[in-house]
């Protein structure tokens, strides 16, 4: 695989058959990998129309991350108003999309993050609640408390690891655990006979799959989220770096700490 799946740039050139204008502004999606380039060959299929009136950078940052997000909240998570909503690694890209989704749904929305610096920035997303993620011992008293006892109604967990038991106690009678990362890339087990008494639901999911199964996706959600972009409503936490830099960007995602997306510019 080579780094880099999602662009954002013009059709320079279509193959026969294909209805995609020369000049038309897309998304890409390049699942093999290879988008760290000025010039890249995406499938016909994987190019979504997007609208002129974006920076190209805030719509690379809610595609795949945005999508995620949204897919986690509404898709599976089935998330209402009024419900409280706790979403792992709140301070990343998927995570602090997911926090703000959840504070547009009316949701009560509890963050979890590393340091005091992504805690504040989980606030600053929309957050109400930011708890230390380092301490998963604490969490589900904590998760008591701050909902009144009932626990969290969805759960949007991209770390796993030893996130995941305690959480899993947090979760509400009827609740909604969505597994849409692993970023601590540890493994997570767990004792199937607990969901029996509380009805309660666990789930993961990946774009492809949902793709294969909706063809109108991920095309409908990006098109939803770019709206809630030029609204004002969602406000994706990115920035734009010169192509060149790309080994200093891999450095910061292996030491953590990077916040929100990276956009490569050529």
């Amino acid at each position: 695989m080579a780094p880099g799946c999602e662009v954002v740039g013009r059709v320079a050139l279509a193959g026969e058959g294909v209805d995609l204008a020369p000049g038309i502004r897309v998304a890409g999606w390049i699942e093999a990998g290879g988008a760290y380039a000025d010039r890249v060959v995406v499938p016909a299929h994987r190019a979504y129309p997007v609208a002129d009136d974006l920076p190209p950078a805030a719509i690379v940052s809610v595609f795949f991350q945005g999508t995620t997000a949204y897919y986690a909240v509404h898709r599976y998570g089935l998330l209402k108003p009024g419900e409280s909503l706790l979403v792992h690694g709140a301070a990343g890209g998927v995570g602090g999309l997911a926090v703000q989704l959840g504070r547009i749904a009316g949701a009560h929305v509890i963050a979890t993050a590393s340091s005091d610096d992504k805690r504040r920035l989980a606030l600053e997303s929309g957050a109400d609640v930011a708890l230390d993620s380092r301490n998963p011992e604490n969490l589900p008293g904590r998760l008591r408390e701050v909902t009144a006892g009932r626990g969290c109604d969805v759960i949007v967990d991209g770390v796993g690891g030893p996130l995941f038991k305690p959480s899993l106690r947090g979760l509400a009678v009827g609740g909604r655990y969505v597994i849409a990362g692993s970023a601590s890339q540890e493994p997570a087990t767990f004792d199937a006979r607990h969901l029996l008494p509380r009805n309660q639901m666990i789930c993961g999911f990946i774009l492809a799959h949902i793709t294969e199964e909706d063809p109108g996706e991920p095309s409908r959600a990006l098109t939803h989220l770019c709206e809630l972009v030029r609204d004002g409503a969602l406000r994706p936490r990115f920035e734009t770096v010169p192509l060149e830099e790309a080994p200093d960007v891999h450095r910061r995602l292996e030491d953590r700490s990077l916040v929100g997306k990276v956009v490569l510019e050529p």
